[in-house]
């Protein structure tokens, strides 16, 4: 059921990959009729430069976002996670395996290798003609605390065959904190208060 949930979710990510980029805003906060499965999401936020897709133009290629990161928490009656679903088009076929292939460089200095990645095919976008993968990350509860003080700086995913590393601006970066701190704070865990 978790798997449904993070599907539909990733799902309503994916529709909208669109070039988007503002102060957090819960976009969902919704509890499921039937199993009571709790979901909040946090509006998408665009990270990494402008890249050229391979969708052809009359005025070249069409420039695109290089990344895009869905923040989210889910809560049911058997799991409750925080998860950092990342969409990234590429220009070849990638396999996204399981396990930790997501590593986090913080503003702390702390390289985070410890998040866990979720399988994805991909699927292939015809609005840029590329392939798009989506990496859903389970954030750990001690790793969502350190993410509400520290920014994420620096991403990189490792392919079997590539790695990718993006670079976040300051405006990037304050961003995604912002957005952790939104869906923390709608889920009740941030702040945190004696």
């Amino acid at each position: 059921m978790m798997m449904k949930r993070l599907l539909v979710l990733a799902l309503l990510f994916v529709l909208g990959y669109y070039p988007a980029f503002s102060q957090c805003e819960i976009v969902i906060d919704s509890v499921d009729e039937f199993d009571s499965t709790r979901i909040v999401s946090a509006q998408v936020v665009s990270f990494g430069y402008l890249i050229p897709s391979n969708f052809e133009t009359v005025d070249g290629a069409l420039m695109i976002e290089e990344a895009k990161m869905l923040f989210s928490y889910t809560e049911s009656d058997s799991l409750n996670a925080f998860i950092m679903t990342i969409a990234v088009p590429e220009y070849k076929f990638q396999a996204v395996e399981k396990g930790f292939n997501v590593l986090l460089k913080l503003s702390d200095s702390t390289l985070v290798e410890s998040v866990y990645n979720v399988p994805d095919k991909g699927f292939f976008d015809k609005k840029i003609n590329m392939r798009v993968y989506q990496h859903a990350v389970i954030i750990p509860f001690e790793l969502f605390f350190r993410l509400t003080k520290a920014k994420i700086e620096k991403m990189r995913i490792v392919y079997p065959n590539q790695k990718r590393t993006f670079h976040l601006s300051e405006e990037q970066q304050d961003a995604i904190l912002e957005a952790i701190r939104c869906v923390g704070e709608a889920a009740g865990y941030y702040p945190l208060r004696p």
